[in-house]
């Protein structure tokens, strides 16, 4: 057994295991609660000494049935909880946690997080349960295990407060094998912890008058979690996008240079719209600024972040001010190895606090996000096929969506058809699926336009009923029935909808920009896309982008700058035949006929079969400025 034998365990531990199951005669001093007494609690005023308050996650676990085992073989039975005690301990101070009471058949932690203190929970009852399954039901040990996170209150040793009841009442109401907490964890570490939550409402607990929201974790999902089957056993992970595929990011508390209220709050606020930027985007999971909070005053340890939050990458930095200008630092480093993946240093005049803090914001998540992507892409591309995920699939088909070329159009059509192989409703896949064959239709590569939108509208709808909140479903949705159907009433319903749902997806802004300009509101058209193009200025997304604000401008009749956003795109993307369009129809008003000739070259190489009559029939473009459009593309050099 590990026999407590540390030198700086709390004075209220028992020195073994046997010890701690001696008969419970606790006396004033000890910090045991008695069996009559409140779980944890005690009297701040009772006792001389200040009172300390910090927060923390508190952890309360039992073992149900623990008199009953007793009866059937004491001595078996001691011997085996003395174990299973010995290894719970273990498992909470490899957490880092610190067990503050102990009896025989329980015990109560403190975590500095949430996360860790629900991620260990899991590994506990996963654990036991493993050993459990060679053993008669009558012979099996099973914790009940209950979580709460507040203030808990400390003195002379001491560990109390009403974060500490309310989890020693969780643990009682408990099912064996379970995990119950309450709404302030869910809060924490829900988002980060993926396991399925039951909801079970404001239970009554004993002694407490306040309700309080009470979540689940089945004793049936901690099996699952710990790979031990209830029915037979289900195909390998990696055929699903599982718990940990997609790529994840905490970014920590920017440090301020000055201990300073404004400093510490310009600080904050930027990290704010960091998270609020990158959240923006499906397939990156942002941790929560509260549950970064903990690592705000201690030293920088990205393994510990890797521990505590299981993310794959870590943002932080530091702000100053001084002289009126303000100059953020910041760092992405990959968690496993510390690496430094980008860094950069923001300078700023302080014209406008908030105009400021949203402009350095937006250009580190501009940055970040295709770092990130390049990383991902590395790291799946050392996989082994087989072991390949929905995730990793559909970002290997987007990687090739963005590419030049029938060839890499084509493979990645085959990967999203084996991400849906492997997952049918993966709502990214579902999306990219919508867009493939929408570009299949602006390319001019269809054979059936018809089949194409209709089947970019059912997996656009697809991916819609998932997750009704998914902003590039419903802006590609949107889109669809704008360029394809011409609706653009609905249209614009959806857009709306998107852009409320992911006001920093920047697909859901050049989207609507597109539409926006088809029916001629050439200024609402430039300034969606500007954002868009200000969102995600970097990455293979960018030729989109940069597309949309071309032809935003052309639409609102800035000829030059549609020019030059079309000449920047087609560096970019040398093969995206809307963009090509609308830089030829610009260079034509612009009078620059042998550059335009040059792009329409380019164009027939890419769609051979492409003919303006055929265009105008299909343009979403409407009235006047489709037959000025087509008349300008044939001045390009383009065939009727």
């Amino acid at each position: 057994m590990l026999g407590y034998g540390h030198a700086d365990r709390p004075a209220d531990r028992p020195a073994t295991v046997e010890q701690a199951m001696a008969p419970r005669e606790a006396s004033e001093g000890t910090g045991m609660r008695r069996n009559d007494a409140e779980p944890g609690s005690f009297d701040p005023g009772r006792e001389g000494g200040r009172v300390k308050r910090r927060l923390a996650a508190v952890l309360a676990a039992d073992i149900k049935g623990y008199g009953t085992l007793m009866d059937g073989n004491e001595e078996d039975t001691h011997r085996r909880v003395g174990a299973e005690m010995d290894k719970l301990v273990e498992e909470i101070e490899t957490s880092y946690g610190s067990v503050f009471s102990f009896a025989g058949d329980g015990l109560m932690a403190e975590f500095p997080s949430a996360v860790e203190a629900l991620k260990c929970a899991l590994r506990v009852q996963a654990a036991a349960a493993r050993r459990a399954e060679a053993l008669p039901p009558e012979q099996r040990i099973q914790y009940r295990i209950g979580i709460n996170a507040g203030e808990v209150l400390i003195q002379k040793g001491h560990t109390g407060g009403k974060a500490v009841n309310v989890a020693a009442r969780l643990e009682q109401i408990a099912e064996p094998g379970s995990i119950y907490l309450t709404e302030a964890v869910y809060e924490q570490a829900g988002h980060i912890v993926t396991v399925n939550y039951d909801r079970i409402g404001e239970p009554p607990l004993k002694n407490l008058r306040e309700p309080i929201v009470v979540f689940a974790i089945s004793a049936q999902t901690c099996r699952r979690w710990a790979g031990i089957p209830t029915l037979p056993k289900p195909a390998a992970a990696a055929t699903g996008v599982g718990p940990g595929a997609l790529a994840s990011i905490a970014v920590l508390p920017f440090r301020a240079a000055r201990q300073e209220d404004e400093d510490g709050y310009f600080a904050q606020g930027v990290v704010d719209d960091i998270i609020r930027i990158l959240g923006g985007l499906k397939d990156l999971i942002v941790i929560s600024r509260s549950a970064t909070l903990g690592f705000a005053r201690s030293p920088l340890d990205l393994r510990r972040v890797r521990h505590e939050l299981d993310v794959r990458y870590v943002l932080h930095g530091s702000v100053g001010r001084s002289r009126g200008r303000v100059r953020l630092t910041a760092e992405l480093n990959e968690a496993e190895t510390g690496r430094v993946l980008w860094a950069d240093r923001f300078d700023e005049d302080m014209t406008n606090l908030f105009d400021v803090q949203d402009s350095i914001a937006t250009r580190v998540a501009a940055a970040v996000a295709p770092q990130v992507l390049e990383q991902e892409l590395a790291r799946i591309d050392r996989k082994h096929p087989e072991s390949l995920t929905a995730y990793d699939l559909t970002l290997q088909a987007l990687h090739l969506l963005h590419r030049p070329g029938r060839e890499a159009f084509f493979e990645a059509r085959d990967l999203l058809r084996q991400a849906l192989a492997h997952d049918p409703s993966y709502g990214p896949a579902l999306s990219h699926t919508a867009y493939w064959h929408l570009i299949r239709i602006a390319q001019g590569w269809s054979r059936d336009a018809d089949a194409d939108a209709t089947a970019a509208i059912q997996a656009a709808h697809a991916a819609i009923e998932r997750d009704r909140n998914d902003a590039l479903a419903l802006a590609l949705h949107g889109h669809i029935l704008s360029y394809v159907r011409k609706d653009f009433t609905a249209a614009t319903v959806f857009l709306d909808r998107a852009r409320a749902a992911g006001p920093s997806c920047a697909w859901a802004w050049s989207l609507s920009s597109l539409t926006r300009g088809y029916v001629g509101d050439g200024p609402t058209a430039v300034t969606h896309a500007r954002h868009a193009v200000r969102l995600s200025p970097l990455g293979p997304e960018a030729a989109l982008h940069e597309h949309a604000l071309s032809q935003a401008h052309y639409i609102d009749g800035d000829y030059e700058q549609a020019a030059d956003w079309g000449r920047l795109s087609a560096a970019h993307n040398s093969a995206h035949a809307s963009n090509l369009r609308t830089l030829i129809a610009s260079l034509v008003v612009l009078g620059r006929l042998d550059e335009a000739r040059g792009y329409a070259q380019r164009l027939m190489h890419l769609s051979p079969g492409f003919r303006i009559a055929e265009f105008r029939s299909r343009t979403p473009l409407q009235g006047a400025l489709r037959d000025q459009f087509a008349q300008r593309l044939r001045l390009g050099g383009l065939p009727e």
